[in-house]
């Protein structure tokens, strides 16, 4: 599940560092600042076909199962989805044929903002499991590649918060990390829209902020495909799927 997705942004990614490494090999100026915003929106680009893709699998999984037990209720989201008419004709096997129709419901989508990537995903999460929120964001903190510049503080100085306080700085911890990524994205959107010049002057870069963006993209798509992977099985079973049914559409 998801295997796909994953391992194309793990090899984009890794096209946008070779673009990096490219760039810190030349000489300062105009060119070697154009490859490092290059790779830049490269990495932002892994980031929003991961997404994309991810979404489309996971639209594709839970039709795949409603075929399968159509008896089962599911949420009003996937109700009332607007499936193209050629995916319902199409003559493929239920799994593909789905898939298909997910990717053709995501195509003209980008998926470049966190509240983006909630409003999508968290449909197939249980209550008090959401994507990003005060109540599953402490794994993240706590993850071994954690960085201040994601949560406003380390690792050790979220241990020694006070019991009391946690809620309450996990919240800040959530807010810091939406805060990191509209900045991620807007530099992508800048660069793309008007050559990295949002008012008069071409803004500033060096290769330590794109190795940043790499490593800060990396972690939110490694943190969410694991989260995903753990989640969506647990949807199925709630809305009342059978085990050999979530076997069947989790596998591949």
């Amino acid at each position: 599940m998801l295997a796909t997705a994953k391992a194309h942004f793990d090899q984009d990614l890794a096209r946008a560092r070779s673009l990096l490494a490219h760039a810190i090999g030349l000489p300062a100026g105009v060119l070697r600042d154009d490859v490092l915003r290059a790779a830049w929106m490269m990495t932002v680009g892994a980031c929003d076909a991961y997404f994309s893709d991810a979404y489309a699998d996971l639209i594709s999984r839970a039709l795949r199962a409603k075929e399968l037990q159509p008896a089962v209720k599911i949420p009003d989201r996937l109700n009332n989805l607007r499936v193209p008419v050629t995916a319902i004709l199409r003559e493929a096997n239920g799994g593909w044929r789905w898939r298909m129709a997910a990717r053709e419901l995501v195509e003209t989508e980008n998926v470049l903002s966190i509240a983006k990537i909630k409003a999508l995903f968290n449909h197939f999460y249980r209550d008090h499991h959401k994507l990003l929120t005060a109540d599953t964001i402490e794994a993240w903190i706590l993850h071994p590649n954690s960085k201040v510049r994601l949560f406003g503080r380390t690792r050790t100085e979220y241990r020694a918060v006070p019991p009391a306080q946690k809620g309450h700085v996990k919240k800040l911890a959530v807010t810091a990390l939406e805060a990191r990524f509209e900045l991620i994205f807007q530099r992508r959107h800048d660069c793309i829209h008007n050559c990295d010049r949002p008012k008069v002057a071409l803004q500033t870069i060096e290769p330590a902020h794109v190795t940043k963006v790499a490593e800060d993209i990396e972690f939110l798509v490694h943190r969410s495909h694991e989260s995903l992977i753990a989640e969506f099985p647990q949807y199925l079973q709630q809305h009342g799927f059978s085990g050999a049914t979530r076997n069947q559409v989790c596998q591949g």
